[in-house]
């Protein structure tokens, strides 16, 4: 068997129709050809063009194979006889075979290079039809076209019909309570089953101190003379207390050691500080004159100068006011702290609201008093923080109940486009049951029977049918009928082919919510 020759490839252009697909196949040379088809061309997109050029291909010498990107259009020329492939590259390795085709008379020729082909003849039949039978065929060929267009005109045709019909806000408010004992909502009491939840939280907080007073800062300094009142020496120690006689005893210390020389009479000076701080320690000349403890019958005391270099000075101390803020802050934090812990035992469908969490506090320690000095107060605390969790649907049903009977007879409830909020929590007991206010907003409108509308729009023109539309519907925007294909003249007689699409502008495609 001689070898395949080299097939050439040609590509379609996205344009080309199936006659011009079938002309380029004509006026080619080559006797095999490889089609590249582009995406959607319209020669070769559907399964009536495959099975055109099949009835081309078979009535030709050429041997022909299609490269097609899309899948399924490839699995549809192959189920119908056709080469395909999925580049270019496959087809060429794949060495395809010679095409085959029918003869006129049924059976499969072989195209034999070389050799001419011979035209088998076409049986005829054994009897010619007469002229009764060609009219029998004209009236049943016009029978079928009548039945073929009147099919068309039944089930060819299609409505859509857009309607936004007049909505009517709604709204309420109440006073709802969450109830851990509950298992069901309670309709007619307004009230809700509730979860109760607890965790224990540590923190410690610091805050600075803002009140001011003057406090005695620096201590007074001097000097003092001690006299000798015995033959022997007398040593003096550091921290030897010596203090005024007159009015307020002032007390200062010595802050070094001397040694008085024996003998009556002699002398030796001593540094002092006042013992306590402040201008109090300031003291004019000779008025130390006492010496406390055993040394009093051993020397005399006095001060030839004033002493001086005691003070006040403003410092910040603890109130009342801090303890109260502090703990108020401490507090708050650990509400904070516990919100989270607690939102992360809440199931899907739960929601904590944060005016229901209540902080039992289990103890708490301050470093400071009140009245005391210092910069900083910090404490220390451990609470136990509880909480009530709500059914998202338990809230959102209830709302919803009580939209609906607001809704006027004649109109409904739109479900999807309700909202309900928890406004507040305004009590909230030791036991979890939480009174809180509730919001809930929605719209209504008028109940439609699209049954009704489609029964009277078929057969109408677009034009009448919006005309019907408009005179016997309370509509918020003018109505739409589109009837498909756009040459056909009227809305579609069956009912089934005419849709029925109601709108609304505020309507939301998340449905209902809860908000807290």
């Amino acid at each position: 068997m001689a070898a395949l020759s080299e097939p050439e490839v040609v590509y379609l252009e996205s344009t080309d129709t199936s006659a011009a697909v079938r002309e380029r196949l004509r006026t080619s040379q080559a006797e095999r050809l490889l089609l590249v088809v582009p995406k959607e061309c319209p020669g070769l997109d559907s399964v009536v063009d495959l099975k055109v050029l099949s009835r081309y291909l078979g009535s030709s010498d050429k041997q022909v194979a299609l490269v097609v990107k899309d899948r399924d259009l490839r699995e549809q020329a192959t189920s119908l006889g056709l080469r395909a492939f999925s580049s270019v590259a496959w087809a060429r390795r794949a060495k395809w075979a010679d095409q085959r085709r029918r003869s006129p008379g049924g059976r499969l020729a072989a195209a034999v290079p070389g050799l001419p082909r011979r035209q088998l003849p076409a049986t005829r039949p054994a009897d010619s039809i007469g002229l009764g039978g060609y009219a029998i065929l004209a009236v049943a060929f016009v029978a079928m076209l009548a039945l073929s267009a009147m099919l068309g005109a039944v089930f060819v045709p299609t409505a859509k019909v857009t309607i936004q019909p007049i909505v009517y806000p709604l709204s309420t408010e109440l006073t709802v309570q969450a109830n851990p004992d509950l298992e069901d909502i309670d309709f007619i009491n307004v009230r809700v089953p509730a979860r109760v939840l607890e965790t224990e939280v540590v923190g410690s907080k610091e805050l600075a101190t803002t009140a001011l007073r003057d406090e005695p800062a620096a201590r007074a300094t001097g000097e003092v003379v001690f006299t000798n009142r015995s033959s022997e020496a007398t040593t003096v120690m550091s921290d030897t207390i010596v203090s005024t006689s007159a009015g307020t005893t002032i007390r200062f210390r010595t802050t070094a050691e001397v040694t008085v020389a024996p003998g009556a009479g002699t002398r030796a000076r001593a540094p002092i500080e006042a013992v306590e701080p402040g201008p109090s320690g300031n003291v004019p000349a000779y008025s130390i004159n006492r010496v406390e403890g055993p040394l009093d019958r051993q020397v005399n005391v006095i001060n030839a100068a004033p002493t001086g270099g005691g003070g006040m000075s403003q410092v910040r101390y603890v109130t009342n006011a801090d303890k109260e803020q502090l703990r108020e802050l401490a507090l708050h934090d650990l509400k904070d702290e516990g919100y989270s812990a607690l939102s992360a035992q809440l199931s899907d469908e739960e929601t904590l609201p944060a005016e229901s969490l209540v902080a039992i506090v289990l103890s708490e320690t301050y470093d400071k008093f009140p009245g005391e000095v210092g910069d900083y107060l910090s404490l220390h605390m451990r609470a136990l923080i509880r909480g009530t969790a709500l059914d998202r649907e338990d809230v959102e049903l209830l709302g919803v109940r009580m939209l609906q009977l607001q809704v006027r007879e004649g109109f409904h409830l739109l479900e999807g486009e309700t909202q309900v909020r928890v406004e507040e929590a305004t009590d909230v007991q030791y036991d979890g049951t939480l009174t809180m206010k509730l919001t809930a907003r929605g719209s209504s409108w008028a109940v439609l029977d699209e049954v009704a509308i489609r029964e009277n729009l078929r057969g109408k023109s677009p034009d009448e049918a919006e005309q019907y539309l408009k005179r016997h519907l309370s509509l918020a925007a003018e109505p739409t009928v589109e009837v498909s294909p756009d040459w056909w003249p009227r809305v579609p007689w069956l009912p089934f082919r005419i849709s029925v699409e109601v709108i609304s502008d505020e309507m939301s495609p998340t449905g209902g919510r809860v908000g807290t």
